[in-house]
């Protein structure tokens, strides 16, 4: 059997079960998918310090043919399907204690199982940290589920779009910047250079989804306030480039960003306005000025 098969089959898998969740909850379908995509946010800023940053493990799906890439691509199945995927459906379903102790016991022997066939190779990892932190993680994703279902709070909100937008700026730049290489940052770090502008892309990406949060949090997310703040990351974009801190594949590139951070901040602020309370109790109180 091919590598790349059971990390497809357990995408697919995470992908339907996320769909029938979302089918069998229509009236909160919006929300499953916002505290999924929170999720994930998490599970890549968990991953980018074990993963990237400290080198836990490595995967081996075998789709790439550069082998950091590859890797990538493995950990993404995991933290942007599986592990957020099941986590959600603990959460929506209040799932028991032993339904519970079933799924992460599940995810073990998957792993184990992922070592034993070579799809996966620990460093310094070990599984029974896996579960650890699986644990830790139903516990607060639980705790979260509450506050954004039954309390009205800014901060909560803010981290709560702030995490599932990354998710998704991540996961595009990530094919933008280390598979197309239409820009890279790279953090002159690493020896692996796929690895440098990996772990030098995830922090910009994560310092520009911060200023679309605070864009649409406090100034509603209108036209001139997205517009005007498109202007200005794409200055501070075009200082990197003169000072090599920013790398584009042709100069026409200069351009790709910029047009990333509008659709960016335009899909944040139809979720913000459409999905979040604390607008419009941001609105009566005039703190979101325009």
């Amino acid at each position: 059997m091919a590598n790349w098969v059971p990390f497809v089959f357990l995408s697919l898998f995470s992908i339907i079960a996320l769909c029938m969740i979302v089918v069998k909850n229509r009236h909160i379908s919006d929300q499953i998918i916002l505290f999924w995509l929170f999720i994930s946010g998490l599970a890549y800023v968990f991953e980018y310090i074990i993963f990237v940053l400290f080198n836990s493990y490595t995967y081996h799906p075998y789709i790439l043919s550069n082998n950091y890439n590859d890797s990538v691509l493995g950990s993404i199945s995991s933290q942007a399907f599986s592990v957020p995927v099941a986590i959600t459906y603990i959460v929506l379903y209040r799932t028991t204690v032993s339904r519970i102790a079933l799924i992460i016991g599940v995810f073990f022997v998957i792993e184990t199982w992922f070592i034993h066939t070579h799809l996966y190779e620990h460093h310094w990892w070990k599984s029974y940290y896996t579960s650890i932190f699986l644990i830790i993680s139903v516990i607060l994703a639980k705790t979260w589920w509450k506050f954004l279902e039954y309390r009205s709070n800014h901060y909560i909100q803010f981290i709560t779009l702030f995490f599932a937008l990354s998710t998704i700026t991540l996961s595009f730049t990530w094919v933008l910047s280390s598979l197309l290489r239409l820009y890279i940052i790279p953090l002159n770090h690493f020896s692996d250079p796929v690895r440098d502008l990996t772990a030098g892309n995830a922090m910009y990406i994560w310092f520009t989804t911060y200023f679309y949060c605070l864009v649409i949090f406090l100034r509603g997310g209108d036209w001139k306030s997205i517009l005007g703040s498109v202007l200005l990351l794409f200055t501070v974009e075009s200082f990197m480039v003169q000072e090599g801190i920013l790398l584009l594949e042709s100069y026409w590139m200069i351009f790709i960003l910029p047009l990333f951070h509008l659709s960016m901040m335009i899909l944040g602020s139809h979720y913000y306005k459409k999905y979040f309370d604390t607008y419009a109790e941001l609105q009566q109180k005039g703190l979101s000025y325009k």
